[in-house]
C-alpha cells in the first residue's frame, strides 16, 4: 500500500521536487539522524523489535521477529504496531531535516517482514508542526506512575483525535458507562494473565530488575515500573501486589480519560497504520504537556477484545487501549539499543 504524501501542505514556496537525474540522495548522517529517531519509538515491553535498512533516499523499517514476545503476542500485533511507531518518527525525522517525504505500507509481498518505507521526494521548509513533535521524541515515554489530573480539554482531545484520523485510524474516548463495564472485562483479563505462569515468565524476561540504568539497552527497567499496583502499573509482573479488586480498577478508570485507538479491519496493514496514528498520537499528547500508559491486557485477550469493541461501542477493531492525564511525578525513559545494532 501507498500512503499519501507526508509533505505538509501550505507551505510557502511549496515542494521543490527531486531533479530529472533521479532521487535526492542521503547521507550518512542524515540516516542516522532519521534512525536515532525511529529508535525512541514506543514498543511492547521496550522490546524494540524493528531493524532499520539504510536507502539511498530514505529508511525502511523491518520486523525483527527474534525479539517478539511469542506468549503475549502470538499473532504479532503488538510488534507490528511498534513497527509502525517506528515508521512515523522516521518520517518526522526527515521532514524536520526539510525533505518531503512519501511513506509505502508493506511495500512488498515478497518480503513481509518489510513493515514500510519512507522516501524523500523533495525538499521544503519544515513545518512547525513537524518540528514541534519531531522534539517531542525522546521525552515522550510510557508513565507508569500516579497521575496528577486526568482530565484532557476538549480542545485537546480534539487535537488527538485529528491527529489519529490523519494516519487513517479513530480516536474513541470512552464514556463514565463505558469505563465502568471496561474495568470488568480488564480485570477478567488481568486476572487471566496473572495465572498464566508461562505469560509470566515471558514478561519477567523484560523486566530488567537491578540492573545499571548506563547498561541497560531495553526491556523496562524497575525504575520505570509504576510506584502503585495495577491498573497504575500497566504491567502484569512478578511484583504486582494480588489482582485488584473489580472496584479499584473501575475507580482507577473512572478518574481516567480512556482513549481507544481502532481501525476498520483487523490486517497487519491495519497494525502498520495504528502504529503511525499511536505514536502521532503520542508525541501530540507529549507538547501537551500529557502523558499515557496502556491498558492493553483486554486486547491482548482474543475473548475478551470483541467485547472491548461492543462496551466502547466503537466500529471496526480496537487496537490501543491507554490512559491518557498529567503527571504528579516524573518518570524515567526507558533505555534503548545502540543505534549502530539496529541497521542491517
Amino acid at each position: 500500500m501507498t500512503a499519501p504524501p507526508d509533505s505538509p501542505a501550505g507551505i510557502p514556496g511549496g515542494v521543490v521536487p527531486a531533479g530529472p537525474d533521479g532521487p535526492l540522495l542521503l547521507g550518512s548522517a542524515e540516516l542516522d539522524l532519521v534512525g536515532e529517531a525511529a529508535r525512541w519509538a514506543p514498543s511492547i515491553h521496550n522490546s524494540q523489535p524493528w531493524r532499520l535498512r539504510r536507502l539511498a533516499d530514505g529508511l525502511g523499517i523491518l520486523d525483527d521477529i527474534s525479539r517478539s514476545v511469542p506468549v503475549i503476542d502470538p499473532s504479532g500485533r503488538d510488534r507490528t504496531i511498534s513497527c509502525g511507531a517506528a515508521l512515523y518518527n522516521a518520517s518526522i525525522a526527515l521532514r524536520s531535516l526539510g525533505y518531503a517525504t512519501h511513506s509505502t505500507l508493506m511495500p512488498d509481498p515478497a518480503e513481509p517482514g518489510l513493515i514500510g518505507t519512507v522516501h524523500v521526494v523533495g525538499r521544503t521548509r519544515p513545518a512547525d508542526h513537524d518540528l514541534l513533535l519531531h522534539r517531542m521524541i525522546p521525552l515522550r515515554h510510557t508513565h507508569r506512575r500516579v497521575y496528577r489530573s486526568h482530565l484532557v480539554a476538549e480542545e485537546d482531545l480534539l487535537d488527538l483525535r485529528q491527529a489519529v484520523a490523519a494516519e487513517g485510524a479513530r480516536l474513541s474516548v470512552a464514556e463514565p458507562s463505558a469505563r465502568r463495564r471496561l474495568a470488568q472485562l480488564l480485570r477478567t483479563a488481568v486476572h487471566a494473565q496473572a495465572e498464566d505462569p508461562e505469560l509470566r515468565e515471558e514478561v519477567e524476561r523484560w523486566v530488567r530488575r537491578g540492573g545499571q540504568p548506563g547498561i541497560l539497552v531495553d526491556g523496562i527497567p524497575s525504575s520505570a515500573l509504576g510506584t502503585s499496583p495495577f491498573p497504575v502499573d500497566s504491567l502484569v509482573h512478578g511484583g504486582t501486589r494480588g489482582v485488584p479488586a473489580a472496584e479499584e480498577v473501575e475507580a482507577e478508570l473512572a478518574s481516567s480519560t480512556v482513549l481507544v485507538v481502532s481501525t476498520r479491519e483487523d490486517t497487519r496493514l491495519d497494525w502498520v497504520i495504528t502504529g503511525l496514528a499511536l505514536e502521532r498520537l503520542l508525541l501530540t499528547a507529549t507538547a501537551k504537556g500529557l502523558v499515557a500508559t496502556f491498558a492493553e491486557q483486554a486486547l491482548q485477550d482474543p475473548s475478551v477484545r470483541p467485547e472491548v469493541a461492543e462496551v466502547l461501542g466503537i466500529w471496526g477493531h480496537p487496537q490501543v487501549l491507554l490512559r491518557v492525564g498529567r503527571p504528579l511525578v516524573d518518570a524515567p525513559v526507558t533505555p534503548r539499543r545502540p543505534l549502530a545494532e539496529l541497521f542491517e
